[in-house]
């Protein structure tokens, strides 16, 4: 059989970090959709996709500024927008029904592009990672010392607290020894404004030598 052609490269949406979101019933679960740039006219388009039957049921649309819910979801669908780039899809009072597979498609002009994702289900409560930030040591420091479930967060959990709208200038160590700092908003002191927003690097640093902050992450905080 001659495969499929791959799909063309993302240009305004960014591919989510997980393509399969865990959750457990009466829980809030939110469904990652982040534009990498917005364009001049757009629309964005959360809806539901059955696969029985190839539907799709529309839950939201919006253009930035102005949204319009439909269908049985309404009530309990809303966008999280931590910041201007974020169109993710927030479900409270999560029910067996919700589970399954969701598309967020941006539509610009004739062009359009999507990303899916897909709600999971589970039987046990579970908690989230939070970031927290220590102040500037060497990488040796923070290992096994922070105090948290992962010291010297990895890359992923960075860039996991920016989806949710950290927007850091204070570069952190990521446990291979690379720096980096997630930025939503650009601006001069934090490389300048005209780069797009994103978990930003330094590259390789001396371990040893060289002092920044780190991102911890813990699921209990407390004080």
């Amino acid at each position: 059989p001659i495969p499929s052609p791959a799909p063309p490269p993302l240009q305004y949406l960014l591919e989510p970090l997980h393509a399969t979101i865990h959750t457990q019933r009466g829980a809030t679960a939110t469904l990652p959709c982040l534009l990498r740039s917005l364009p001049r006219n757009y629309r964005v388009k959360w809806s539901k996709v059955e696969p029985a039957n190839y539907q799709e049921n529309i839950i939201i649309i919006t253009n930035g500024l102005y949204h319009k819910n439909y269908g049985p979801l309404s009530p309990r669908a809303r966008l999280r927008h931590s910041h201007r780039y974020d169109a993710s899809l927030t479900i409270t009072q999560v029910a067996l029904e919700d589970e399954g597979r969701y598309r967020c498609q941006l539509v610009n002009g004739l062009e359009d592009e999507s990303v899916q994702l897909t709600l999971h289900l589970e039987g046990q409560d579970g908690f989230p990672p939070s970031p927290q930030l220590r102040p500037g040591l060497p990488a040796a420091a923070w290992r096994g010392g922070a105090g948290g479930e992962s010291a010297g967060g990895v890359g992923p959990s960075c860039s996991t607290a920016w989806t949710e709208g950290l927007d850091w200038c204070n570069a952190g160590w990521v446990l291979e020894g690379t720096v980096h700092y997630p930025i939503i908003n650009a601006r001069e002191p934090c490389g300048g404004r005209l780069l797009l927003p994103g978990v930003r690097s330094y590259g390789p640093r001396d371990k040893q030598k060289d002092k920044f902050d780190a991102f911890c992450f813990t699921s209990a905080l407390q004080g």
